[in-house]
């Protein structure tokens, strides 16, 4: 089975080698040496494997506190412009180099490996995904970097040369990706990747930055909206992947997120297993003790099950009492946020446990607790005894990048929408949307950059489904739609039973944007060390 398989590709590796702190040295000539090392297949694969751990997806939950989605306890510093530039580390230390630097240090020495060549290319397409994946994180922090294509030592030039523009290391990223798609195999093996995983993270990026270059009037736009449009019919197409769904409109959604093992489940093109007494998580303990919870703006921003936003639809409720916002709405409402007739807890014996709502507490200040992503079953709270998989690539989000892309490009008709965002919400019997959007909702978001009313609705599905999945950030990064989170909705909780008002996050304080915190700034020491890293990101020059 994969799931025993997995043990072998977390760990076998770290015994073998270590990652040196400093990207710019060898590796310890007693951990490998080249010349005895790169002649096996077996070489490649222990190498390739210590990637596999970041790919783990654990705390994803928490990753949207910084949005207009999810507010944690602690006020996030950097989306409240409170962010100080460090002086090292932070993302360009040295050490956050050494995933790249171990990647150009494989496709410089594997050449050397004899052995069947199918099995040679797949490690080598692993390393190329790997590569693609690191360079990615870099590119969405920070814009402009330098690409490597060698293992520097602490005398190479490189180290003194200037950062190459995001356009250049993207070309580059889906050069890599390319690489991967052709050399890795049609399906997981060994709960190892596929080609369809790097197809989905070409899907991503490609969409990314197409839309980060068209709403700040860039060119090549319409260049990557193509790539992730071609990205995601190639999984569309292939007839492999299918939206999970048993028929329970009221439950499919949320069991999604809660499975002991993907291998048949048709959403998941990539996963991370898990084995009991071999290598467990804490996801569901920690998600229900997180400190995060959803916001009032991600609330009502749920259509009602006419189809109708909250404003237009004679269904709605309101939200005098906690209970009533979730009548008549989206199933996908209850499937991600806490409601007091779901069981919190349900024992060895059966017995279910339930919690009043809203509850404001160190678990959930907005008292909007978090249900996506979280078990009640008592076996799966144990303190770092679940074995639930960690559902990292999958095909809904595929059909979102395509519908939207192709939206980005005008490309987007009935039959697009039929077969990515109807699909969706037909596992939550939702009504169709259709592409001449018949309404205007009031309750628009004041997107920065105008969009047609098909888009506006495009991502407001993407919010809706993709919620809690740490992808809210950058989506209000690349559509330069930062401002949103001026709205006091966006830190806001619900109604407090006791006092009719609304919990309010970080009382007496006021959130403004700052156009500088699309991008992350470059500690100064490095900047010290290598001037020619210099200009500093907009708006962090003092």
């Amino acid at each position: 089975m994969n799931k025993y398989i997995i043990i072998t590709v977390v760990i076998s590796f770290l015994g073998l080698i270590s990652c040196n702190d400093d990207f710019m040295e060898r590796y310890p000539k007693d951990k490998i040496n080249d010349e005895t090392y790169w002649h096996t297949e077996s070489d490649l694969k222990n190498f390739a494997n210590q990637f596999y751990t970041t790919l783990d997806n654990m705390d994803v939950y928490s990753v949207d506190d910084n949005s207009d989605n999810q507010a944690n306890r602690s006020k996030n510093s950097f989306s409240w412009n409170e962010y100080t530039i460090p002086s090292s580390g932070d993302g360009w230390g040295k050490s956050d180099w050494s995933n790249i630097r171990n990647c150009n240090y494989f496709l410089s020495r594997y050449h050397t490996v004899n052995g069947q060549q199918s099995i040679i290319n797949q490690y080598v397409g692993e390393v190329y995904f790997f590569k693609a994946k690191f360079y990615y994180e870099k590119v969405l922090r920070y814009g402009d970097v330098p690409w490597l294509t060698e293992d520097l030592t602490t005398s190479s030039k490189e180290l003194q040369e200037k950062r190459d523009d995001r356009s250049i290391v993207m070309d580059s990223i889906c050069a890599c990706l390319d690489n991967a798609i052709k050399w890795l195999p049609e399906d997981m093996r060994e709960s190892r990747l596929s080609k369809y995983a790097a197809l989905a993270l070409k899907s991503r990026a490609c969409l990314f930055e197409g839309t980060w270059r068209k709403y700040r009037n860039l060119d090549q736009s319409e260049k990557f909206l193509k790539r992730s449009i071609e990205a995601s019919e190639a999984i569309i197409n292939s007839g492999k992947f299918e939206l999970y769904q048993t028929g329970d409109v009221k439950e499919d959604y949320h069991a999604l997120f809660n499975q002991q093992d993907y291998t048949d489940n048709k959403e998941a093109i990539f996963f991370v297993s898990y084995i009991t007494d071999k290598r467990m998580n804490n996801r569901p303990r920690s998600a229900r003790e997180a400190g995060t919870g959803m916001t009032k703006d991600f609330v009502e921003s749920f259509l009602c099950k006419d189809g109708l936003p909250i404003e237009l639809s004679s269904l709605y409720k309101g939200d005098a009492k906690f209970m009533d916002e979730f009548e008549n709405r989206d199933p996908r409402l209850k499937q991600c946020i806490y409601t007091p007739d779901r069981p919190i807890a349900i024992l060895p014996d059966g017995s279910k446990e339930y919690e009043n709502s809203p509850v404001f507490n160190n678990m959930t200040f907005t008292g909007y607790r978090l249900y996506k992503l979280y078990s009640p079953l008592s076996e799966d709270n144990e303190y770092i005894k679940c074995t639930l998989d960690d559902l990292v690539y999958r095909y809904g989000e595929v059909l979102l990048n395509y519908a939207e892309a192709k939206a980005e490009l005008g490309e987007c008709d009935q039959t697009v929408l039929d077969k990515t965002i109807n699909k969706l919400r037909d596992r939550v019997a939702m009504p169709h949307m259709n592409v001449n959007i018949d309404f205007i909702d009031p309750n628009w978001p004041d997107w920065e950059v105008g969009v047609s009313p098909l888009i506006n609705e495009i991502r407001r599905e993407r919010r809706v489904e993709l919620a809690c999945e740490g992808l809210r950030w950058n989506d209000l990064c690349r559509w330069k739609a930062g401002k949103l989170l001026e709205n006091v909705k966006s830190y806001l909780g619900a109604r407090d039973p006791e006092t009719g008002e609304y919990r309010i996050l970080y009382s007496g304080m006021t959130r403004v944007w700052n156009d500088r915190l699309y991008l992350y700034p470059i500690p100064t020491d490095e900047l010290t060390y290598n001037p020619n890293l210099k200009p500093q990101n907009p708006g962090w020059e003092n």
